[in-house]
């Protein structure tokens, strides 16, 4: 029931409209008491959102002692909700189109991005946006799975190069990719840097960072896929700079992996 009202208010109507119209839905026929038990709306407020209801044409009275009260048929009142909805969204990009935003818009080679529909939204563009080359750095054995849709829609002129630490299962097949089983490579830096920095926990100023993994499209367009405190967050860079070193270093990773489907390309 209340996912119930929480779709019924999603498309417009009030809690206690939701809640008192389902409820009428559900006996068929009933007067301000029978409503108020079964939808659990305060008895005070009952008659003012049944009114309410009758005003919006979602709900038919019947004159008596008391009034009884009717549900007009859901899918009626359903498609209504929804013309409602469908205009306001017509109406809104038109003005929002009108204000011409993208005039005012101002380069940033740096984006912080939150939200699960955010990073999917991001990373969905910067997988199909890609058009020469395509890294994916997993340290999340969940992370291919949890966006699989969205990887699958990488150009097929593309193979993708996806890097994984030894000993770490990705059970998700990625079309038209080559798998890297990576370790420490470089000595330059003396450290493990990869079992240190890349695939451990990382304690700052009293928060935890935990990369769950990277993307690099073009050397252009770089997304870091994180965790802060067991959030996901992500990174986009387009700094120059940053996405060419970064391409540097996942082809060097590459060269000193060890490929696991030698010889062909996984396809689902």
């Amino acid at each position: 029931m209340q996912r119930l009202i929480g779709n019924l208010v999603s498309l417009g109507l009030k809690e206690y409209e939701a809640r008192v119209y389902a409820g009428l839905v559900g006996i068929g026929e009933g007067n301000a008491r029978q409503i108020h038990e079964v939808s659990g709306v305060p008895r005070p407020r009952v008659y003012d959102v049944l009114q309410s209801l009758v005003d919006r044409g979602f709900v038919e009275v019947r004159q008596g002692s008391p009034l009884s009260y009717r549900p007009v048929e859901p899918p009626i009142v359903i498609g209504h909700l929804n013309e409602i909805l469908e205009k306001a969204v017509r109406e809104s990009n038109e003005a929002l189109e009108s204000l011409s935003l993208s005039v005012h818009k101002k380069f940033s080679p740096i984006w912080y991005v939150q939200g699960d529909w955010s990073i999917r939204r991001n990373l969905a563009s910067v997988i199909r946006d890609s058009r020469d080359s395509l890294y994916l750095l997993v340290l999340d054995p969940d992370l291919p799975g949890e966006y699989a849709d969205v990887l699958h829609d990488c150009s097929p002129e593309i193979t993708m190069k996806v890097l994984v630490p030894k000993d770490t299962p990705v059970s998700v097949k990625l079309p038209r990719s080559e798998v890297y089983s990576i370790g420490e490579f470089c000595p330059l830096f003396r450290e493990e840097i990869f079992g240190k920095i890349f695939s451990s926990e990382v304690r700052k100023e009293g928060s935890v960072f935990r990369l769950d993994g990277i993307v690099l499209s073009d050397d252009r367009d770089l997304m870091i896929i994180y965790r802060m405190n067991g959030e996901r967050m992500a990174v986009i860079v387009t700094l120059p700079f940053i996405t060419a070193v970064q391409s540097l270093f996942f082809e060097r990773m590459c060269r000193s992996a060890e490929r696991i489907n030698p010889g062909k390309n996984q396809e689902e």
